[in-house]
């Protein structure tokens, strides 16, 4: 989970620094998730997956962001852990949360 965090932290800080900017969510198909839910374009936004153990674990990540950093985020309907996928992607003009 450390590691997640950090990466995600590089991230986030290497394209914008204001956390309220960008959305952070859980799936057990971040990509469809991605590109298909939120409107992500693959090229030109910049977006990010890590697939963890757990749905526990992804959960722990996605609520740092959340809670102790602000950024934007839902917590998925279900708690399967098929759900083990943590994403980013900066909001846009073009992309819905």
């Amino acid at each position: 989970m450390q590691q997640v965090k950090y990466e995600f932290l590089a991230y986030i800080k290497e394209f914008d620094p204001s956390f309220g900017n960008w959305y952070v969510g859980i799936s057990d198909n971040p990509k469809r998730e991605l590109f298909e839910t939120h409107a992500v374009r693959d090229e030109g936004d910049p977006w990010l997956y890590k697939q963890l153990l757990t749905f526990r674990a992804a959960r722990t990540v996605q609520a740092y962001f959340i809670e102790h950093l602000k950024t934007k985020g839902q917590v998925p309907a279900s708690d399967s852990e098929d759900f083990d996928c943590v994403y980013l992607y900066k909001i846009n003009q073009h992309t819905r949360q």
